[in-house]
């Protein structure tokens, strides 16, 4: 401050003296002029900062409403499927176990036959109930061995076995189909 006090005594203040007073005015003009319109450009930049942080805070509360909705359809979607899926494997599961169970009688009269046909040899094949209509009578598993077939239990236990396994399979095909079927587009 005192420099330019000091440069304005001297004989630069002569040589500004010599300027005419409407260039002066014309100066503080400019210079008045150049004051505003940088504080009119602060305040445009403040207004459009100001303007983007509302902007930015309502898409921001736009943008978390519309995570949480999506959150809770899909929650829901979720919940339901699970649902769906498990009524579907249940009744899968209790289909398969009523299969099972019958094919358990199924077996076990089958075998309750044939142990009612070894118990009784001498009988003809034709007059009682048999584990194979038509065969004859003294059929044991000696004489299945000598021809070069399996015994009867043998037999019995590998097609309840293969029963299971096919029972088992059906019930998988049964399973996934439900559960496509369950699956929106």
């Amino acid at each position: 401050m005192i420099a330019i006090w000091g440069l304005l005594r001297g004989p630069a203040g002569a040589a500004l003296g010599r300027i005419p007073r409407p260039i002066w005015y014309i100066f503080a003009g400019v210079v008045a002029l150049a004051l505003v319109w940088h504080w009119h450009g602060r305040k445009v930049d403040d207004a459009y900062a100001s303007g983007a942080r509302a902007q930015a805070g309502a898409d921001r509360q736009r943008l978390d409403a519309a995570s949480l909705a999506a959150a809770t359809a899909q929650s829901t979607l979720v919940a339901a499927l699970g649902a769906r899926q498990s009524r579907i494997s249940k009744g899968t599961d209790d289909a398969l176990v009523a299969r099972n169970a019958d094919l358990a009688r199924r077996y076990d009269d089958l075998g309750l036959r044939w142990a009612a046909y070894r118990a009784d040899p001498g009988a003809s094949g034709q007059d009682r109930a048999t584990g194979v209509p038509g065969t004859p009578a003294g059929v044991g598993d000696a004489t299945c061995a000598t021809a070069g077939w399996v015994s009867f239990d043998t037999a019995a236990a590998a097609a309840e076995a293969a029963d299971t396994a096919i029972a088992r399979d059906d019930a998988w095909r049964a399973w996934a189909a439900a559960q496509a079927a369950a699956w929106p587009d």
